[in-house]
């Protein structure tokens, strides 16, 4: 008498040979796995199968990432060691990084002219127009400072007498004040050249290195204008594997544009003020006087003075102290009310910063890199912003703080 085995089921009249689900014949896989056969697989019937195989291996379960979390406070010092030593590192290469970055910022502020260009005229020939345009952008600015000076010192001997009368009138002044005339000669008398060598060395050294940083901003602008034609098709291939960093220099440059734009209109402003005012007060070479205004709106701190000293100078001797004064005074009204309120108040609104982050940033940036680091303080801020906290959904918080106007996020919450 046969019996049929526990572990199949005999074929019944009408039933197909396919298994119900609740039929299938439980096997074992040849790598020791038991389950339900499957169509395709390589199985081997359970009822061959008297003792699992244990010789395999399992692949162990996936352990869960531990972390280890650094205090509070540490992590805030490590943070803070970090930046000193970056900050350092900037300050070294200071020379290099500076002149590149404005190279590049006035690349990015003129490009637009050169694809208009590109649309009428063959690349080369438009990369040389838009080479030149950079180069006549920078002779503007030293040309401007050097006609000024030049135009000065034209002036100057039509006002020698002018001149000893004043200085004659200073010494009457001092002794008048209590100063005896034999200590105002002594002090002449005394006074030696070589008092003047500290200033002259100093000088020396800060005309060298302007004369070192220019060279190597031009010859920055030149590679880097014979490489701006196909930027845009690196940046497309760039936001093909990382569009966040494809989208944050893209963001980077409309806004470093926005910025250049802005500083030009304010020191338009400036210029048309500064002249209007020294023609009411009848003071000469009131257009050149507007020129160097304009250049130096975009030098922060020293532009200022370097605007105001040659026409307070040249007011005083064909004006007088009271032609003089009015000229610092509007001078130094304009500079706090435009440049100094409402120029970084538009600026930053331009560019998505607030005041005070702009404020701050010239300071830092000057500090690590000194005149151009005041002059690209905005565009330095900018770069940060869209590059290490706009494309960082863990950093992107700080923009509360620095944005011209708060953003909501994924946390903003009434507080």
């Amino acid at each position: 008498m046969s019996s049929t085995p526990e572990n199949t089921q005999p074929q019944r009249d009408g039933d197909d040979l396919t298994p119900s689900p609740d039929d299938a014949e439980v096997t074992q896989r040849t790598d020791g796995k038991v389950e339900g056969a499957l169509a395709g697989e390589d199985t081997i019937p359970a009822g061959e199968v008297r003792q699992p195989e244990r010789t395999h291996e399992h692949p162990s379960p996936r352990q869960p990432e531990v972390r280890a979390v650094l205090p509070p406070t540490l992590v805030v010092l490590l943070g803070v060691a970090g930046a000193v030593v970056a900050i350092g590192g900037l300050k070294s290469v200071g020379s290099i990084i500076a002149p590149t970055f404005l190279a590049i910022t006035l690349i990015i502020a003129v490009f637009p002219i050169y694809q208009a260009m590109a649309k009428v005229l063959p690349r080369a020939l438009g990369a040389i127009v838009m080479l030149l345009l950079l180069y006549g952008m920078l002779a503007l600015v030293g040309g401007s400072i050097g006609l000024a000076a030049g135009k000065v010192a034209t002036e100057l001997p039509k006002y020698a007498d002018t001149f000893n009368s004043l200085v004659d009138n200073g010494m009457d002044t001092l002794i008048g004040l209590g100063v005896s005339e034999k200590q105002i000669t002594d002090a002449v008398n005394n006074f030696e050249l070589r008092d003047l060598t500290g200033v002259a060395t100093q000088l020396a050294n800060t005309l060298t290195g302007l004369t070192t940083a220019m060279a190597f901003l031009l010859t920055v602008m030149l590679f880097l204008t014979m490489d701006a034609g196909g930027f845009p098709k690196r940046l497309r291939m760039v936001h093909s594997d990382k569009p966040d960093v494809a989208d944050a220099l893209t963001d980077f440059g409309l806004r470093v544009r926005r910025y250049w734009v802005v500083s030009t209109l304010f020191g338009i402003i400036v210029a048309v003020i500064d002249v209007v005012a020294l023609m009411i007060l009848d003071v000469p070479l009131a257009l050149t006087f507007g020129l160097l205004a304009f250049v130096t709106n975009y030098i922060p701190n020293i532009g200022f003075f370097l605007g105001l000293i040659p026409p307070a100078l040249l007011a005083l001797l064909d004006g007088g102290v009271s032609t003089m004064i009015w000229v610092i005074v509007i001078y130094s009204v304009v500079n706090f009310v435009i440049q100094s309120v409402l120029q970084p108040k538009f600026t930053g609104d331009a560019v998505g910063i607030n005041a005070t982050t702009a404020f701050l940033s010239l300071i830092f940036w000057s500090y690590v890199f000194g005149a151009l680091g005041a002059l690209l303080a905005i565009p330095f801020t900018l770069f940060v912003k869209s590059v290490f906290i706009d494309r960082d959904p863990k950093a992107r918080w700080l923009n509360q703080f620095i944005a011209s106007a708060p953003e909501p996020g994924t946390s903003d919450q009434p507080v």
